[in-house]
C-alpha cells in the first residue's frame, strides 16, 4: 500500500482500468523523440508447459491490437518481439509513437429550421443537443450540406501520451488475456495463469510507473534462474541501450536462456549427443521437444538408464511412461528395439550431475515396477473373460453399459461389413468388436488409460488370437483427430466405423448434439472421421441406412429421439464436416452445395461428384451452363410446378431450335445416365457440356413462357428435362462462376 500511495496510485476498487494517472508519470517528463522503445516483463510461478508457447505468441499479438487501437502504432517502423520462458514472458517493442495524434470530433445536430423559433430562441431540440455535448446552444457551430444548414458540435481532443496509454494498456492485457485456465491467489481479485511475482515495464530504459489491479509493482528489477542465480537481478540500462540482445546475454549469466528456440536446439543437441554415445537413435517428438523447452530456462540433457529386466514388458508402456508420464526421451538402437536408457532434460548444473541422474532413474523405476506388476497380473485372466465386467462399467448414463455398447458394435459392424471388400470373416468381426474395449477394466490401462486398445491388442497375441483381430483391437479407436492415422486394416476400419457411429446415433438420439463450442462426446471429431476412413476406403456406405440400422440395435426405450429425425439431424452434421473437410483439401463450398441438395447420402460418392464438379468448373461451357440452369429453375419456380409434370409431346415443338435441343438431350441423355451409373461423373459433364449450343440458342430465340397454356407447359416440360439430366450429377446451378454476357 505504501509503494502505491508513493507513486501515486490509489486504486480503489471498481476504479476503471487506469493504472498509471497522468500525475503520475513526471519521472519520465524528460524523454524525448517521436519513437520510443518499450520494454515488459512479466514475472510469474511456472506456466504449464502446454500453455507457454501459445502465451508467447498471444502477448506481442495482443499487445500490438492494443497500440493500433490506442494510435501509438506506426505503420512501417514499430515492431514488437515476444519471447517467454516458463517464469516470464517477455515482449520488446521499439518505434512506438511517442503520443497519439490529435483527433476532431464533429457531432451534428437538428437542422437549422427546427434549432431555432421564429424570433430567434433556441428550441428544445438545440438545447437538448447542447447538453448533451458539454456546451452551450452559443458554442455550436452551423454547417452547411447538401441537405441543408445542420447545428455542429466540433471539440479537438488531443492525443494522450504514451506514457499515460501504455499502463492502461497493460491493464487490460492482464485482465483479459486468453488463458484457457486462469487463478487467483491470497487474497487479491486479480486473474491470472500462476501468481504474478514481479514485473519490469521501461519505456526508452526509464521505470514506467505501474501497478496491477493487486499492488505490483512495475520496477527495473528482473529475476535469474531460480536455483542457479537465485533473487533480484536489477535492469542495468546498458542492457537497454544493446536492445533486446543486451537482455539476453544477461539473462544468460544468470542461467537463463530466453528464447524457446534456442532451448530446443540445445535439447536436440544434446539428446542426439547422448544417443550416439549409446550407440542409438532418439525418439524425440516435435512435442516432447517443444514440451521439455517449455518446462527448462536452462536446460541440461542428461542420460539415465534403467534394468534391461523391464524390456519384456510391451515397449508402448515404456514409451509411455518415459514420455508421457516423465518427459524423458527413450532410446531406440537401429533395429528399432528400445535400449535400457533414456535422456531425461534437467533444469539446472550442479557439480556432481550423478545425482540428478539417481532422481531421474528412480521416479522411473516406480513407473516400471508398477507396469510390470500389472502386466503380469492382467495375463492371469483371459481377455474374453473380462466382457462381462463391462457391464458394470457405464458408457453413457443415457446410453448404458459398455457390454451394452459392444454388443452393438458387434452387429452394426456385421451390417457395414457387406459394403466392404474384401470382407472380413464374421467371426473376426465380432470378435473384434465384442474384445474392443475389454482392456478397460486392467490394471495396465487403468494406470495408463492411454494404452487403451493397445494393452487389449498385446493381451490378445499373448493369448494366441488372431493376429488381424489384435490390430483391430489396437486401431479401433483411431483416427482420433485430422492428424492421426488411420486404421491399418479393413476389420479395424469395420470396428472403428461401428464405434462412432454408435456414439454419434445414440449421443444425437438422447439430446446431446454439439451445440456452438461445446462437443464434450467429440461428436465432431468422430463424425470426421467416419468420413476420412470412407473415403481412404472408397467405401459407398449409405449414411441413412447406416443411422436407421444403428438407432434400431439400442434397446426400447433407450432412445428418445425417433429414428427418421435423427436421421435427418446426423445427415445434416455429416454434410457440415464434410464441407469442413473438403474446404480444407482446397474445394469450394459451391461445389459441395451443389451435391448436396440432391440430398445424397453415400459420402464416397458425394465427393467423386465434387470432383467431377471442380473439373467441370475449368471448361469453357460452364459459365453458360450454369447462368442456363439457373435461368430454367427460376422458370419452373415462376410457373408454381404445376403444369409441366406430365409427359412432353413432341409434336408440338414447332420450331427447328426446339426440336434441336430435344433432339440433342435425347442423344445425350443414354449416355449421361450410362456413365453415372458407372460414376464417371466427369466424363457425364463432359457431354452434358455439349448442350451448352443448343441451349443457348433455344433461349435466343424462343419464348418459353408463351401465351398459350399448352405450347407454355410443353416448353417448360423440355426445360425440365434438361434440368433433371444435369441433376443425374449435381445441381449444376448451384456453382458460383463469373457472369457470362448475355
Amino acid at each position: 500500500v505504501a509503494q502505491r500511495e508513493r507513486l501515486g496510485f490509489p486504486l480503489l476498487k471498481g476504479e476503471p482500468a487506469l493504472s498509471c494517472p497522468a500525475e503520475a508519470v513526471a519521472p519520465l517528463s524528460g524523454l524525448t523523440g517521436e519513437r520510443h522503445t518499450f520494454f515488459w516483463e512479466i514475472g510469474c510461478e511456472e506456466i504449464p508447459a502446454g500453455l507457454l508457447p501459445g502465451a508467447i505468441a498471444a502477448l506481442p499479438s495482443q499487445l500490438e491490437g492494443g497500440l493500433r487501437e490506442a494510435g501509438l502504432w506506426v505503420e512501417g517502423e514499430t515492431r514488437v518481439v515476444g519471447q517467454g520462458t516458463p517464469r516470464r514472458l517477455v515482449v520488446w517493442v521499439t518505434g512506438l509513437a511517442a503520443r497519439q495524434a490529435d483527433r476532431e470530433e464533429e457531432r451534428r445536430g437538428p437542422a437549422l429550421e427546427r434549432a431555432f423559433a421564429a424570433d430567434g430562441t433556441p428550441s428544445a431540440a438545440a438545447e437538448g443537443f447542447a447538453r448533451s455535448c458539454g456546451v452551450t446552444v452559443a458554442e455550436l457551430v452551423r454547417q452547411t450540406t447538401p441537405r441543408g444548414v445542420y447545428l455542429v458540435y466540433r471539440l479537438r481532443q488531443t492525443g494522450e501520451p504514451a506514457t499515460v496509454l501504455l499502463p492502461r494498456l497493460m491493464t487490460g492485457l492482464l485482465a483479459t488475456f486468453p488463458w484457457k485456465k486462469s487463478m487467483r491467489w491470497g487474497a487479491g481479485t486479480m486473474r491470472f495463469v500462476r501468481p504474478l511475482r514481479w514485473m519490469v515495464a521501461l519505456l526508452d530504459g526509464q521505470p514506467l510507473p505501474f501497478v496491477t489491479e493487486d499492488g505490483l509493482v512495475a520496477g527495473a528489477v528482473t529475476q535469474g534462474h531460480r536455483f542457479m542465480a537465485p533473487g533480484p537481478l536489477p535492469v542495468d540500462s546498458a542492457w537497454f541501450g544493446q536492445g533486446l540482445e543486451g537482455y539476453r546475454q544477461a539473462l544468460r549469466a544468470a542461467r537463463v536462456i530466453l528464447d524457446q528456440a534456442e532451448r530446443e536446439e540445445l535439447i536436440r543437441a544434446g539428446v542426439a549427443r547422448w544417443a550416439r554415445e549409446v550407440g542409438g537413435q532418439a525418439l524425440l517428438s516435435p512435442a516432447l521437444l517443444t514440451e521439455n523447452a517449455c518446462l527448462t530456462e536452462w536446460p541440461v540433457p542428461l542420460l539415465g538408464r534403467f534394468d534391461p529386466g523391464y524390456l519384456a514388458i510391451p515397449p508402448e508402456v515404456l514409451t509411455t511412461s518415459m514420455q508421457h508420464h516423465q518427459k524423458y526421451v527413450p532410446l531406440a538402437g537401429g533395429d528399432g528395439r528400445l535400449l535400457p536408457c533414456f535422456v531425461a532434460v534437467a533444469n539446472l548444473e550442479t557439480a556432481d550431475q550423478a545425482v540428478l541422474v539417481q532422481g531421474f532413474e528412480r521416479v522411473l523405476r516406480a513407473r516400471l515396477e508398477d507396469a510390470a506388476f500389472f502386466w503380469n497380473e492382467d495375463r492371469k485372466i483371459p481377455l474374453a473373460d473380462r466382457l462381462t465386467g463391462l457391464g458394470q462399467v457405464v458408457f453413457q448414463a443415457k446410453l448404458g453399459t459398455l457390454h451394452q455398447k459392444v454388443v452393438r458394435m458387434s452387429r452394426l459392424a456385421e451390417w457395414v461389413a457387406g459394403f466392404v471388400e474384401p470382407r472380413p470373416t464374421a467371426e473376426q468381426v465380432e470378435q473384434a468388436a465384442l474384445l474392443s474395449k475389454c482392456d478397460l477394466i486392467t490394471g495396465m490401462v487403468g494406470e495408463f488409460p492411454e494404452l487403451q486398445g493397445v494393452m487389449g491388442s498385446h493381451y490378445w497375441r499373448e493369448e494366441g488370437g488372431d493376429p488381424e483381430v489384435a490390430i483391430a483391437i489396437r486401431h479401433h479407436y483411431r483416427p482420433q483427430g485430422m492428424a492421426d492415422a488411420l486404421p491399418a486394416t479393413r476389420l479395424g476400419t469395420l470396428v472403428a466405423l461401428a464405434d462412432k457411429l454408435d456414439t454419434l446415433v445414440g449421443c444425437f438420439a438422447v439430446g446431446l448434439a454439439p451445440t456452438g463450442t461445446k462437443d464434450p462426446f467429440a461428436l465432431r471429431r468422430a463424425a470426421l472421421g467416419v468420413i476420412r476412413m470412407v473415403l481412404a476406403g472408397q467405401h459407398h456406405l449409405p449414411l441413412r441406412e447406416v443411422v436407421r440400422t444403428a438407432h434400431g440395435l439400442y434397446a426400447t426405450g433407450v432412445l428418445e429421439e425417433d429414428v427418421e429425425p435423427t436421421v435427418r439431424q446426423l445427415l445434416a452434421f455429416f454434410h457440415g464436416r464434410l464441407t469442413a473437410f473438403m474446404k480444407s483439401e482446397g474445394y469450394d463450398g459451391d461445389l459441395l452445395e451443389a451435391v448436396q441438395v440432391l440430398e445424397r447420402d453415400d459420402v464416397w460418392d458425394m465427393v467423386l461428384r465434387v470432383r467431377a464438379l471442380a473439373v467441370f468448373k475449368t471448361l469453357p461451357a460452364c459459365a453458360a451452363l450454369v447462368a442456363a440452369n439457373k435461368r430454367i429453375a427460376h422458370l419452373l419456380d415462376k410457373s408454381g410446378g404445376t403444369g409441366w409434370e406430365g409427359p412432353l409431346d413432341e409434336a408440338r415443338l414447332g420450331l427447328p431450335v426446339e426440336q434441336a435441343l430435344y433432339r440433342a438431350l435425347q442423344g445425350c441423355a443414354e449416355t449421361v445416365a450410362t456413365l453415372v451409373q458407372q460414376r464417371a461423373y466427369a466424363e457425364a459433364l463432359q457431354q452434358l457440356a455439349g448442350l451448352r449450343t443448343v441451349i443457348d440458342h433455344f433461349f435466343d430465340e424462343v419464348l418459353v413462357m408463351d401465351p398459350d397454356p399448352a405450347v407454355r407447359h410443353n416448353r417448360l416440360r423440355l426445360l425440365a428435362r434438361v434440368r433433371e439430366t444435369f441433376r443425374q450429377v449435381a445441381e449444376v446451378g448451384c456453382l458460383v462462376v463469373p457472369e457470362v454476357d448475355s
